[in-house]
Order: structure tokens, then sequence, then C-alpha cells
């Protein structure tokens, strides 16, 4: 190629051939170029074709040039790259927040600097029920509790003065108009110029949290009432051994028939009432076993019933089976339950007649009724039926709830420790109702045997049957137990020895047997605080005379010997309070049974 001479003469070298080939390079669109090189630079659409090659002669003015050139366009490309690669690096970033702001379980709020909402995740708008439009635009505390709502504030305001993380916990309204318990933190979103330009708000849902923390809460409190009103129950409960006591004495003193034994029989048909208030108590208080004997249960529903229904206008008609076998019963609190039932039918009849029946319930019988809550096994039904004007459906559905009740004054705890006290046996209640007709009260006990056996702790309520009196040792930390006990076991014709610890206990035991007069039965209260217990006693007493008849009593139901004394070296297990008929049923039985 031949020089281009200059008005000079000085030849030159054309550069349009440089330029051509940086605007055909893949990056020349984004390439900032000088402005006397690119103002006529062609379409990237087009396709450059690069003149005939011709020879220019350079000069050396000109030649200086090219290296600052390309040296521009490599610092140029250098930074193009990097700026893509920070583009991509924020735009992974921008998809990974994304990802994790829609799935995180979180409530997450964007707010403006007047702390209205730009953007909720979705969690948010799931908690509280509303669509994105909703709540767009809207104030980010709108929604919470008015009595919350000051703190609330506050703490927005906070981060708007200081600029610095806010901690704080309110309910918000669901559209549904359920609350929900928000654990919050309201953080600042600063500039470069550490000014605020948002607000984001963190919000994290302790609702079943605070549910369970409640729940706990109420059960310590009730586990601490029930604990104050069963120990004030059980002192009570000995308060009315003692007078229970009293009065069966005086009753038989007095004989049946004279003004003072009416008005006895009115004091203790109040008593009865306390005892039904105490047997309440015990339900709500302590789900645990009590002592059982076998007995049949035709005369003590009927003994229940009698006396609920005693003054009212109605009468109790009773079909029981010849063949019912025994039951196994903690039979003040069966009594117990009866009465309830009982008292809940004449509440809803001013007269007529309440039918009462019983009947052996087989297993197979029992097999296709899914309804009824019972182990596999045999059973006794007892039916209590009025002719009352019936329960509602409502009514029937929460009948055994606490405190549930349709007669203003009433405590609404009758058919709930009646239940509780029948679940304790092993078995349970039903209840079938029509209106205007009547209810029904299905009572279902479980048969643990046949009939009572000899060596069964069950006998009728007589006086000891020969004329020898029979010794008994009785022994109790309570003085005022001992008076009332051995003065009833004395009007039932027995030889009371009485002592206030095991150790004493033991001593008179071994007396007995050197002087070849020893005691027929032992009856040991198990806890002593200062002194040898029963539990402790019973053992020396058993290598003393490994025939001994020893009987358990206690108050505390849960106690392991109450449960199942026969493990520990009982004959028998007797509840305190001490009922006079239910005392010498256990001795007698005791007595003639085989060890």
């Amino acid at each position: 190629m031949n020089d281009v001479p200059t008005s000079k003469g000085k030849p030159i070298t054309p550069r349009t051939p440089i330029l051509l080939r940086l605007v055909s390079a893949p990056q020349a669109d984004s390439l900032i170029v000088p402005q006397d090189v690119s103002q006529k630079q062609p379409s990237p659409s087009l396709k450059v074709i690069p003149p005939p090659a011709v020879s220019f002669p350079i000069s050396n003015e000109s030649a200086g040039d090219i290296p600052n050139l390309q040296s521009e366009v490599a610092e140029l490309r250098n930074s193009l790259e990097n700026w893509k690669a920070a583009e991509t690096e924020w735009n992974g970033q921008r998809r990974l927040f994304k990802v994790m702001a829609e799935n995180v379980s979180d409530l997450i709020v964007l707010t403006n600097q007047q702390g209205n909402r730009i953007w909720n995740n979705p969690a948010y708008n799931h908690a509280l029920g509303y669509s994105s439009e909703e709540l767009a635009g809207t104030h980010a505390l709108s929604e919470v509790h008015p009595d919350d709502k000051l703190r609330a504030s506050e703490a927005l305001q906070k981060v708007f003065e200081f600029g610095t993380t806010q901690q704080v916990e309110f309910r918000a309204q669901q559209k549904d108009g359920c609350w929900l318990n928000l654990q919050t933190e309201i953080v600042p979103m600063l500039n470069a110029d550490n000014q605020i330009e948002s607000i984001v708000l963190m919000c994290h849902d302790v609702t079943e949290n605070k549910k369970l923390e409640e729940a706990l809460a109420l059960a310590s409190t009730q586990a601490t009432a029930a604990g104050m009103v069963e120990g004030m129950a059980r002192d009570f409960d000995q308060i009315l051994t003692n007078v229970f006591g009293n009065l069966t004495i005086a009753k038989n003193l007095n004989g049946p028939h004279n003004a003072v034994a009416v008005r006895l029989q009115e004091i203790e048909r109040s008593l009865q009432r306390a005892r039904d208030l105490i047997e309440q108590m015990f339900s709500i208080s302590s789900q645990s076993e009590s002592p059982r004997v076998q007995v049949p249960i035709e005369p003590i529903v009927q003994e229940a019933i009698t006396a609920v229904l005693r003054g009212t206008m109605i009468r109790a008609d009773y079909v029981f089976p010849r063949n019912l076998p025994e039951l196994d019963l903690d039979v003040e609190s069966f009594a117990h339950a009866v009465r309830n039932i009982a008292t809940n039918s004449i509440q809803s009849m001013d007269k007529g007649v309440m039918k009462v029946t019983a009947e052996y319930v087989p297993q197979t019988q029992l097999s296709y009724r899914s309804d009824i809550p019972l182990k596999s096994g045999n059973y006794v039904c007892v039916r209590i039926q009025d002719q009352g004007s019936g329960m509602s459906e409502r009514t029937l559905n929460h009948a055994f709830e606490p405190y549930f009740t349709t007669r203003q004054g009433s405590q609404g705890l009758g058919l709930t420790t009646a239940l509780s006290s029948i679940q304790r046996m092993g078995g349970t209640i039903t209840l079938e109702s029509t209106s205007s007709v009547g209810t029904t009260a299905f009572i279902y006990l479980p048969v643990t045997g046949g009939n009572t056996s000899s060596g069964s702790l069950v006998a009728t309520a007589t006086l000891p049957k020969t004329e020898v009196k029979k010794r008994i040792l009785l022994m109790d930390d309570e003085q005022m137990i001992l008076d009332i006990v051995s003065r009833m076991l004395t009007h039932l014709g027995y030889e009371v020895t009485t002592c206030t610890d095991g150790a004493q206990a033991i001593a008179a035991y071994a007396k007995s047997k050197n002087q070849g007069q020893m005691f027929d039965v032992v009856l040991m209260d198990l806890i002593i605080p200062n002194g040898v217990g029963g539990q402790d006693a019973v053992h020396t007493i058993r290598k003393i005379n490994p025939h001994a008849k020893v009987i358990a009593n206690s108050g505390h139901l849960e106690h392991p010997v109450m449960v199942d004394y026969k493990k520990h070296g009982f004959t028998a297990a007797l509840e305190k309070p001490y009922k006079l008929e239910k005392l010498q049923q256990v001795i007698e039985a005791v007595i003639d049974s085989t060890v």
C-alpha cells in the first residue's frame, strides 16, 4: 500500500480499520469510545466489511497513540467483566432471598418511612388470612390488639428516633377475628448516609407456646388447689368420723321411737350430705385407687336411693336378679355415685316412679358397643330410670362436664364426681334421654370373680357371733380417733386396747402372746409422722405370729398399701374416716377369714 502524503508532506496511517474492528467486537455495544471516532459508527446489526488492505507508512507521532487506545480498551473490558460478575452475584442473592422469604415460617413485613406496608411474605398473608392486595398500603400495626397498640407503637417510634432494632410482643387480629401472639423484631434499613429508608418487621408466631404456658400455669394452680382441697377434706373427714360415731351410739342408746331419735335422724341426713361433699372433693383432687371389698350391690343401691327419696313424692321400684354376682367395690364411693344420679333424677320430676334394675352383662353383649368405653370383660349394669322431662341433646353431650348445670344454684359436679368414682373402680356411666319421657343412667361395674368365696372379706353387719368378746388392738397417733373408734368398737361388743405407734403395738402384741391371750385383730394406721407406722410394724407382728390378722387403715387412698394390702402383709384395708357399719363389716370378715 502507498503512503498518502499530508499537506505538510508527511504520510499518515488511516485509523478506520482499527475502529471497525472495535465496533464489530462482541462487546462493542457497551463500550464508551471517543467522540471523534464514534460519530459514524455503523449499526451493530450491519455486517462490517473492512476495506482492502492498504499499506500506510506510520509516523512516530501516530504510532504512540495505538498502545494507549489498546490499554483503554483492555481496562474497559475488565471493568465490564467485573460488573457482569457483580450483577450475576446480586441476581443469585436476590433469588436466594426470594426463596427464603417466601418459604420461611416467620412473618415478614417491609414498610416505608411512615410505617405503611410495601411488601409482605406469603407466611404473613396466610397467618392473618388477608391477600397481599388487601394489606398493601395499610399501616403495619393496624391489626394490633388495642391493649397492645401503645406498646407496639412506642417500639416502632424508637426505631425511627434511634435507628436501632427493637423487640416487642403483641397480639394481631386475623381476618376471621381470632388473635395471634407475635414476637416481633423491628429492624431499620439504612442507606449510605445512615438514613432510614424502610423498616422490616420480622414476626414469630408464639400463639401455641402461649397456650401451652397458660395450660401449664393453670395445671400447676389446679394441682396446688387440689392438694389444699384434699388436705382440708381429710381434716374435715376426721371430724365427721367423730360425729358419726357418737351419733350412731346415741341412736342405739335412745332407741328408734322417740323425739330424740327423730332429731338424730335429721342430723344423720345432714352429715351424710357433708360426707357427699367431701367425696366430691376427693373425686376432684385425687384419681388414685381406693380400697375395695367384695359385696352384693342391691342393699347398697337401695339404701342410697332411699336416703335420697326420703321426703319426696317419688317412690322406687327395684328389680334385682337373685344370681347377681358380688362385686369388688369401694362401697362409700359407689353409694355416693348412686345418690348423685338419683338426686339428678328426682330434680327433673315432681312425682312418679324411679325404676331401678340390674343385670349381668357378659363380654359378648358389649363387644359390639364401641360407644361404651370399657375394657374387655364381664359387667353388672345398674339402670336408674326416671320419669322426668328428659335432657336436650346439648345437655346430654355436656352432662358429665365439671360445673355444667341447667339448675340455678347447682354446682354442676354431681354427675362429674359420680363418673369419676365409677371409673376409678373400672366401670363407666352412660346416659340415654328422651324429651318429655325421662332419662336412664346405666352404671357399668366390672365382675372380677363369681359369688363370694369362703375367704371373702364380706360379713353381715351384726354383733359378734359368740359370747366371748373378740380382742382388738387399735393403733393411731390421733387421740381423737382412738377415743371415738374405741367407743365404736366397744359398743359393737369388742374388747379394745389402744396404742399410739407401731413400737407400742409390737410390744402389746408380744405381751398378749406371752400371756396366752392374743389379739384377734390388729388395726394400725399406716403413717405415723413421729413414730413407727403400720407398714413397718406389720412385718414384726407377722414374725411374732405368722397367722396374725392385721388391717391397714389410712386416709391416704393413694398409698401403695391401700391399693394392694396383701402384697404388704396385711389381711385387709380400711379407709378413714370410719363408719360403724363398714368398720364392723371388715372386722368380722377378717375374723372369719383364713389367713
